[in-house]
């Protein structure tokens, strides 16, 4: 994917973050059990000091890394994380400075975020002490989720980068997104949690992942953006070609009074920004599930076109329920052609099974190989763009009758991937009541090969439309 020439645009140059190197927890508190000390030493790749005015030792911790300042440190700094009281901030941005630190994350709230004149103003004066060679995450948030690197601001975070990032005011949906996409099998490339935006906003993070190679698909929650900054932001947006996914929050009057408090945000116009999103071809969603949901259907199967829809089911009665489901999110089940119809006929084998759109499996199910067939016979269909299946997980949980469990699987998982072999999207519908506990390997095992998973139709069907209609004005 293309980058965008930023030379002649007003956004900050952030290109350094791909190598941090070393960084300084500033406020390593026993109080808090050295909190984001610890979630850094678990897993950061480079070197990590500790700086506390009054710690001598921390358990588990070396000895030679615990600094009362930032510039005792031998070594140059490129990422500090400040979590110290409001009033404390302003001598250790200096320090910061001093140090030649890179970039810092001020974790720290009671600036802007507070309402009042004086968080206002302290907040101003942050700005005035980094002289502009110190970029700033925050106030008032969590900063870089950087897995490539080992940068998490919690334990627990995956540790497996992707191609994915993501920005946020909100340092808590940076959480829930995070450990959501364990489950969902989405891998993010960076995550930033930027707070009150006092200096690096998003308009500057949004113009880095356009330009990152780590980075192919860009989530945002926005609450609001910078007055001025609008022309900058279409500026930005003018060449590229990475998807773009919005979740916008503030949208209604309780909301944007909230946005206000939160961050400090004035949300805008919401017919303005809708109108926006459309201009420049960014998908707008409702839900953080399916801000995440939509990324993982693009990660697995690109920006597609995808009308018409195969149904394949176990249930007749839960084809019946796709199939209009489908048809209510405005995409169509049509019949197979003539020619894929008799391929189906042949192979089979139960009287009174149609070989038509939607197809019910039922007990057939268990004949894997015929399965397998058929199913790739559908596919090739030049009428249908993709397939929805249903799987109930208890059909997973083999009857006594197969002997030969793993080969069974293995021929379920040749099934799962013939989306990817006929490059149209399969799209598996496994009910989560349904799901028993001896199946987790194998659910694992199709998230890892980027076939995607859901648990109700109503999970994706509202987003295929969107992907759509990206798809029919994008650039690629």
């Amino acid at each position: 994917m293309g980058t965008v020439d930023n030379k002649d645009i007003d956004v900050k140059n952030v290109s350094f973050i791909n190598n941090i190197k070393s960084i300084a927890v500033i406020g390593a508190s026993k109080k808090r059990d050295y909190f984001f000390l610890r979630n850094h030493q678990y897993a950061f790749k480079g070197n990590l000091y500790a700086v506390h005015p009054s710690a001598e030792e921390i358990p588990d911790f070396s000895k030679e890394n615990i600094y009362t300042s930032i510039l005792d440190i031998p070594e140059a700094i490129d990422f500090a994380f400040i979590a110290i009281p409001a009033k404390r901030v302003l001598e250790v941005m200096d320090e910061c400075v001093e140090k030649g630190v890179k970039l810092v994350t001020v974790f720290t709230s009671e600036f802007s975020d507070a309402g009042t004149e004086e968080g206002v103003e302290l907040e101003k004066e942050l700005l005035r002490r980094a002289k502009n060679k110190v970029k700033i995450l925050g106030p008032n948030g969590l900063g870089l989720f950087y897995p490539k690197l080992g940068i998490a601001w919690r334990t627990g975070f995956p540790s497996v980068a992707g191609n994915i990032g993501f920005i946020a005011q909100s340092g808590g949906i940076c959480n829930i997104a995070i450990y959501s996409s364990i489950e969902l099998g989405i891998n993010f490339s960076k995550v930033f949690s930027f707070g009150n935006g006092a200096d690096l906003d998003f308009i500057d993070l949004l113009s880095f992942l356009i330009n990152d190679p780590e980075t192919e698909i860009i989530l945002c929650y926005l609450e609001g953006i910078k007055e001025g900054r609008i022309d900058t932001l279409k500026a930005i947006l003018k060449n590229n070609t990475k998807p773009i996914i919005v979740l916008k929050g503030g949208q209604s009057e309780i909301g944007a009074i909230a946005a206000k408090t939160h961050t400090a945000s004035i949300s805008g116009n919401n017919k303005i920004w809708k109108n926006f999103f459309r201009q420049y071809n960014i998908i707008e969603v409702d839900s953080l599930e399916q801000l995440l949901h939509t990324a993982r259907l693009i990660d697995c199967y690109g920006g597609f076109k995808l009308r018409n829809l195969a149904v394949i089911s176990i249930s007749g009665g839960y084809g019946v329920v796709l199939a209009d489901l489908i048809e209510k999110s405005g995409l169509e089940v049509p019949p197979f052609s003539p020619n894929i119809q008799s391929e189906i006929s042949k192979k089979f084998f139960m009287a009174g099974t149609s070989p038509n759109n939607p197809l019910d499996f039922a007990a057939q199910f268990f004949a894997i190989d015929i399965v397998k067939e058929v199913i790739d016979i559908v596919l090739s269909d030049k009428k249908i763009d993709g397939l929805v299946m249903d799987l109930p997980g208890f059909y997973l949980t083999l009857p006594p009758r197969i002997k030969d469990t793993q080969a069974f699987f293995n021929v379920v998982f040749e099934i799962l991937t013939l989306g990817h072999k006929h490059n149209k999207p399969l799209i598996l519908v496994t009910q989560h009541l349904t799901r028993p506990k001896t199946i987790k390997d194998f659910l694992t095992k199709i998230k890892e090969n980027k076939i995607t998973i859901f648990g109700d139709p109503q999970e994706f069907l509202p987003l295929l439309p969107k992907i759509n209609k990206y798809k029919n004005k994008s650039k690629l």
